[in-house]
Formats: structure tokens, sequence, C-alpha cells
């Protein structure tokens, strides 16, 4: 396993208002051959969250996930999902709800706390930032609430805490930038980055011009490459381009494995 890629699939804004209907019909196909995905799930959702909710005429307030039972029994009957967290309600106020610079403790610990209480041993320790934007106090909430995170192409140089780990890593990525200056865009880091208390991988969004490029680049490196879709957004386009990076991917001998074996 060590020197061959492993292909993961994250699929963000699971919530409330998501139906089990919709998992079934974008990825009945993906589970029947046996490839797992990682839904990043929001604790609390509100109507006036910054993420899908159907459009509901709902009263706003928070709608924990647990209270959607049809969702949470599809999902708990299914070895082969996993939950991630997705921030806590995923609301922009003034800025990206984890890019705030206090209150996130306990914000993450009771998001975190809502789904391991509604969906047990298939909730990993893993951190979802909305937006895969999250600021230094994020990352220190996500750390006391023993997580890790998968984010986008930011790691290493976004966030800063006076730490060896962390000046280690900012000369690491700052040389990876360096080395791929001259391309069009910088593929995301092959491999687990350890900050001392937590660890990050790096994604691409299913969307992104250079996603087959960087499906390459995680093949020559024998690394990690991980997809981030959409549930609530997809079209016959998007999964036709799932499904052709699949292919791609298991040509190139890759491991289709779950988020969670990223940090084992």
């Amino acid at each position: 396993m060590l020197n061959r890629m492993r292909f993961v699939i994250r699929d963000d804004d699971l919530n409330y208002f998501s139906k089990s209907a919709d998992i079934e019909r974008w990825y009945a196909d993906i589970f029947a051959q046996g490839i797992p995905v990682g839904f990043s799930a929001i604790p609390f959702v509100k109507p006036v969250s910054d993420v899908y909710t159907a459009g509901v005429q709902a009263e706003n307030k928070e709608y924990p996930i647990h209270g959607n039972t049809e969702l949470v029994s599809y999902v708990r009957s299914n070895p082969l999902i996993e939950i991630l967290q997705h921030g806590t309600t995923h609301e922009t106020n003034n800025g990206y709800e984890y890019s705030k610079t206090s209150g996130l403790v306990d914000d993450t610990r009771r998001g975190k706390e809502e789904l391991q209480k509604t969906f047990g041993a298939q909730f990993k320790n893993i951190f979802v930032p909305p937006h895969d934007w999250i600021g230094s106090h994020g990352v220190r909430a996500v750390e006391a609430t023993h997580m890790n995170i998968i984010r986008g192409r930011g790691a290493g140089l976004r966030n800063w805490i006076p730490r060896f780990a962390y000046l280690r890593i900012f000369f690491m990525m700052l040389l990876f930038r360096l080395v791929h200056a001259f391309q069009t865009s910088f593929p995301a880091y092959p491999s687990v980055l350890d900050f001392g208390k937590h660890k990050e991988a790096c994604s691409y969004r299913l969307e992104d011009t250079d996603v087959f490029d960087g499906l390459a680049y995680a093949k020559q490196k024998d690394g990690i490459f991980v997809v981030v879709t959409h549930l609530h957004f997809y079209t016959n386009e998007k999964k036709e381009r799932l499904l052709r990076l699949i292919e791609k991917a298991r040509e190139h001998g890759a491991a289709f494995v779950a988020s969670s074996s990223l940090f084992s």
C-alpha cells in the first residue's frame, strides 16, 4: 500500500436537508465497485447557511443532522460511507465560518459530539473546513478536538502557529511551490503533512481544470489523490467526469481507500 497511489472521494455538505435517494442516485454504481466515500457533514445546518438546503421555507433555527432519521438510517446501513465534520453550521458572517478568531473550540466540539452521537463508529476524526478555508484559530480548535484535516491546496502556507513542525512544513511547501512555479497551477501536495498536533491532506475539486493532471502527478509520486464532489450539485456531466477519473485511476493501479486510511 505504501508504494501505491491512494484515491479518495470526499463529498461535501451532507446535512439535515439531504436525501438518501440522492446518495443512492449518484453513488450506487460507485459503491457497487467497492469504492468508499467520505461525506463531510454539517452537524447543525440552518436555512440561511451558505450551502444547499433544498430551498426549504423553514424556521430560521438549527436543524441537527440526527433529526433526519431516514438519512441517518441509510448512512449507518452502508459500510462504505464515512462521515467527516464539515464546520458546525456552515454559515458565513463577515467571513467564512472557520476564519473566525474566537469561539471555534466550543463550536467544533459541539459539532463533533453531534456527529459522534448520530453516526457512531462511521464518524471519523477528520475535519473539512467550509469552503476549504480555515484560520489559525480554527486549526487550534480542530487540534483541541483531536481531529485531522482534509482541505484544498493551501496547507502549509495559509496558517501560522509557533511550532517547529509549522516552520519545517512552511519551507517544504515554499520549495514545493518554487519547483512548480512555471506551471499554470501548482499540484496538491501528494503526501500527508504532519503539523505535530494534527495532520493534513490536500485535495482537488472535481471541476478543477487540472484534476486529471493532478491524478497523473499523484501516480508519479505514488502519493495520495483526494477529489472533492458535492452531492447536491451533481449533473450528469460531473458524474461522467468522476467516472472517467475513477477509470483513469484504475489504469494507474490506484487503491480506492477511505478518508480515514490517509491518517492511520
